[in-house]
């Protein structure tokens, strides 16, 4: 039998104690930072009953510490980001320059379409206006009469022979026999016309409009026909260029000029709309989508950078935080932590096991020495 009263057995006992008295002590210290769950027999885990506190010390910690603009940026930096941002822009920019684009009619949605048709469907009267005030604004004269001298400088030596061509000829034949009739035609008035014009009025009426379109026709095709074997310089040297610039000038500024340009305006507006765009890379360098998405790239990233510190800001992350970490069930806590600090828990535990082995075999050797003294 094994004789309790002598020294190497109350050694061994003291030592067996205060191993288990500590490492069950620390044991149960680590049990009690998650249990009970909730509060039972005065008893509650110091996180489970902290659990706010934690929360809100969390969302503080990453929001004001780990998650700063300046640490985000960096990150992004340092993860690459950048390149791959360059890389991806060059490549949807290159895809946009080699593709075929429709009218703009197509490509928009139809509310958008709707309210550019009738954007646009204001610009005519806008751009007549604007037209009417440039024609009769004091330097007008000016610019028509500095035009004038040029192209009679430069056309001087040409033969018309080079601009009349015999398709042009026939074109403006028929756009003079057009607005002759028209002439014609706007200018019966019968409380404003001589009886020498009221007989004009009645030959033009017995031989027709359609013959008087065909005479009127063939007489400018000849003139133009016979014009074409002469320079520009022969043709315009008996007019000076103060009768053109005044022919210009009232051609310029007559309520037809600015009927037309409302018109052009207005017509040149909806054909926005509808011409097909094609393949914009065909206008550019070889290399305008590598270069574009330089300049673009440089400007992104200085707009992110810019803008990441008041985005970071408004997006209040130790709010989010501290609200994600509240929405977690205890047990989800407990195994968060659990997965970081399981290793330095269980440390714990064992050094309580070591401790009072410690502590026991000190006892015993203080008790040795009481007894002895």
């Amino acid at each position: 039998m094994i004789d309790l009263s002598s020294p190497w057995a109350q050694l061994a006992i003291n030592v067996l104690v205060g191993t288990v008295a500590g490492g069950i002590t620390n044991a149960v210290a680590v049990w009690m930072l998650f249990h009970p769950y909730e509060r039972r027999f005065g008893l509650h885990g110091a996180i489970p009953k902290n659990r706010a506190r934690l929360a809100k010390s969390i969302g503080r910690t990453v929001g004001a510490r780990l998650l700063t603009p300046a640490d985000i940026i960096s990150e992004l930096n340092r993860a690459g980001l950048r390149e791959s941002l360059d890389a991806r822009l060059a490549e949807f920019i290159a895809a946009l320059l080699a593709r075929e684009w429709g009218p703009l009619r197509t490509l928009l949605p139809p509310a958008v379409v709707l309210e550019l048709e009738r954007t646009l469907g204001g610009l005519g009267p806008a751009l007549a206006e604007g037209y009417v005030h440039e024609v009769h604004s004091p330097g007008m004269e000016a610019s028509v009469r500095a035009f004038v001298a040029r192209a009679r400088l430069e056309l001087a030596p040409l033969p018309m022979s080079t601009l009349l061509t015999p398709e042009r000829r026939a074109e403006l034949a028929t756009q003079a026999a057009t607005l002759a009739t028209e002439l014609i035609e706007e200018g019966r008035e019968e409380g404003k016309r001589s009886a020498r014009a009221k007989i004009g009025d009645v030959l033009l009426r017995l031989a027709g409009t359609e013959r008087t379109r065909n005479f009127v026709e063939r007489t400018v095709q000849d003139a133009l026909a016979r014009a074409g074997e002469r320079s520009w310089g022969d043709v315009l040297a008996p007019v000076d260029d103060d009768t053109i610039v005044a022919w210009l000038l009232e051609a310029a500024r007559s309520p037809r000029a600015a009927e037309l340009a409302m018109t052009v305006a207005g017509g040149a507006a909806g054909a926005v709309l509808e011409k097909p765009i094609g393949r914009v890379g065909r206008w550019l360098p070889d290399d305008a989508a590598a270069r574009l998405a330089a300049v673009a790239g440089a400007a992104l990233w200085e707009w992110i950078e810019a803008r990441l510190p008041g985005f970071i800001e408004t997006l209040d992350v130790e709010s989010m935080v501290e609200r994600k970490v509240l929405g977690f069930s205890t047990q989800r806590v407990e195994e968060l932590v659990r997965n970081v600090t399981q290793r330095e828990l269980d440390v714990i535990v064992r050094l309580g096991y070591v401790l009072g082995a410690v502590i026991g075999l000190v006892t015993f050797a203080l008790g040795e020495l009481i007894r002895r003294a």
